[in-house]
C-alpha cells in the first residue's frame, strides 16, 4: 500500500486544507482515492514530495515520518 502516498496527502491537508490537497492532485495527476491504492514507488514518491513541497513553500520531507 501507499503509505508515503498517504502520509503525503494527510500533511497537505493539516497544513494547507481542501485547496492545498487539489493542487497535489492537479499536480500530480492522482487523486487521494487512487493514491491510497498505489505502491510507492520511489519515482512516484519523489513526485508527490516534490509537488508538496512546492505547495508548501518549503521541504516537506522534514514532517514525513520514516523519511
Amino acid at each position: 500500500m501507499a503509505e508515503k502516498l498517504e502520509q503525503i496527502y494527510r500533511i497537505i491537508e493539516e497544513k494547507t486544507g481542501f485547496k492545498g490537497r487539489m493542487r497535489l492532485v492537479v499536480k500530480t495527476g492522482v487523486p487521494k482515492s487512487l493514491a491510497g491504492s498505489m505502491p510507492d514507488d520511489p519515482a512516484v514518491v519523489e513526485k508527490f514530495k516534490f509537488a508538496a513541497s512546492d505547495i508548501l513553500g518549503r521541504d516537506i520531507t522534514e514532517f514525513l515520518s520514516g523519511r
